[in-house]
């Protein structure tokens, strides 16, 4: 009996019905347009691949503990500002730039975070400046020592920054440490975290991996942040990884990596001590149990002494802190800098190791250009991802054709993520031009609403410039044909890379 079964057409109309509902699923849950069209495409294209890849990553599943962990988190960041913040800061969003009030408003209505003044900030533009800056703070540290890093990777100079990690452990300042699974996988196989935990440091790894919960809690969500505070008076932020980049990835073929933070104090210091704990708090029911602790005992009283020592200086700057993740619902950073784009008059400069926009951003710079915006986008030559190096490229036509300037680094792997808008407004943190940085990733940036930071900032790029090609749109287009279809290909899964 079971040979006159048709198992042939049984699967086939399995396999439609699995491919229909996925697709149905897509439409239903999936907001952005290109990442919607990837995913109907792969599912098309590869049936088996595409249903099994849609049901690991294609939604960003966190978990039904740590959905309510975060929920608790957003009224944790909600309820510092206005506890903590509100007072000192009230007033400094309806005194932006009239460009850039609404902007502000788009990140403090989803974060509870709005921009904040009396801030001093220092660009670190070399990894030794960085290291050196960031060990002595360390080593002076009586308080806190709060480290959050995609990367830690033990080698080098990073070495004897995690001996002093250690040592501040060791005399009794309170030092916690959040490190990402995936991103430092090399790390957590280490002898590593066994001594730090044994120095008394508060050791977290960033959403663990678990196989067996792949299909119910996404995989590849990573925490892509970089942060450090000292003290609750001094924080670091920006592309830097706690790696040394005289050993890290030298046999990748792209050169060294080429990074840059900022170091702050003033009271763009709490919201980032706030994202920390809060990123802490996710993990496990201990760890908010202790943020929640901290947060009822949080020395009001010290704050208040910081932030008016901080007033002090009448040229402070002033910066919003945007955090941004796929628990947020909606794409607050992709947002901000979309809106950003379409507001600048004179001049855009981003820097970006990764360059795979979808189509609003596109046509937000296309539109720059062509009303008469100076726009240049400055890349590195090599990456250490082929998918993405082409699916990059597939824009460079309509980007060059519109007058956006393309500038290809030379110098390594630019690993700096930066936007200026004309002269007064800067964003600058973790977030590549991708996808991923903008729907997937917990990353953390900073808006810098100053004349004289954003021009530092500029100033920095142009260095970069110093040492790039500038690609031609005839000599562009007059390469082998077969590159434009191997790139327009990879292009329409660029949403998902």
């Amino acid at each position: 009996m079971l040979r006159n079964i048709p198992w042939g057409e049984i699967i086939v109309l399995l396999h439609v019905l699995i491919v229909v509902v996925l697709v149905i699923r897509v439409l239903y849950h999936q907001r952005n347009t290109g990442v919607t069209v990837a995913w109907i495409l792969m599912l098309m294209a590869f049936p088996l691949v595409g249903a099994i890849g849609y049901l690991l990553i294609g939604e960003p599943r966190l978990g039904y503990k740590r959905l309510r962990r975060q929920k608790e988190l957003v009224h944790f960041y909600q309820n510092f500002s206005q506890t903590y913040l509100h007072d000192f800061n009230y007033h400094v969003c309806s005194g932006l730039d009239t460009r850039y009030h609404g902007i502000s408003q788009i990140a403090a209505k989803k974060t509870g975070f709005e921009a904040t003044e009396f801030n001093r900030l220092t660009l670190l533009t070399h990894d030794e400046e960085i290291i050196s800056a960031m060990r002595h703070d360390i080593q002076q540290s009586k308080i806190s020592c709060l480290l959050a890093f995609y990367i830690v990777d033990a080698q080098g100079a990073i070495i004897d920054l995690l001996e002093d990690v250690m040592q501040v452990a060791r005399r009794g300042v309170v030092t916690s440490m959040l490190v990402d699974s995936v991103g430092s996988a090399r790390f957590w196989r280490s002898e590593w975290p066994k001594k730090l935990r044994q120095a008394g440091i508060t050791l977290t790894e960033a959403l663990p991996i678990q196989l067996w919960r792949t299909f119910f809690v996404r995989a590849d969500l990573r925490n892509h942040r970089k942060i450090a505070v000292i003290d609750q008076k001094i924080a670091y932020t920006g592309s830097f990884n706690l790696v040394d980049p005289n050993y890290f990835k030298k046999n990748v073929g792209v050169g060294q990596w080429v990074d840059v933070m900022i170091r702050g104090e003033g009271s763009l210091v709490q919201p980032l001590a706030a994202i920390f704990a809060g990123d802490m708090a996710v993990e496990t029911e201990f760890n908010l149990l202790r943020v929640q602790r901290w947060l009822d005992s949080y020395g009001k009283k010290e704050l208040v002494h910081n932030l008016e020592v901080s007033q002090q200086d009448q040229d402070g700057i002033v910066v919003q802190v945007i955090p941004s993740a796929p628990e947020q619902g909606s794409p607050v950073i992709y947002d901000t800098i979309v809106n950003v784009i379409h507001a600048a008059i004179e001049r855009i400069i981003i820097t970006t190791p990764y360059f795979v926009p979808d189509e609003a951003l596109l046509l937000a710079l296309t539109t720059a250009a062509n009303r008469g915006v100076d726009v240049t986008l400055i890349v590195p030559e090599a990456v250490d991802s082929k998918l993405v190096k082409y699916a990059s490229r597939a824009y460079y036509p309509r980007l060059l054709k519109a007058g956006v300037k393309i500038a290809l680094f030379k110098g390594g792997l630019l690993h700096a993520k930066t936007l200026t808008v004309d002269n007064n407004y800067a964003l600058f943190g973790t977030v590549n031009m991708d996808m991923r940085s903008f729907y997937l990733n917990m990353e953390i940036s900073l808006a810098i609403y100053d004349q004289e930071m954003t021009e530092t900032i500029v100033n920095m790029q142009n260095t970069y410039l110093q040492d790039c090609e500038y690609i031609e749109l005839k000599l562009w287009q007059a390469r082998a044909k077969w590159w434009g279809l191997v790139e327009n290909t990879v292009r329409l899964v660029g949403p998902l890379l």
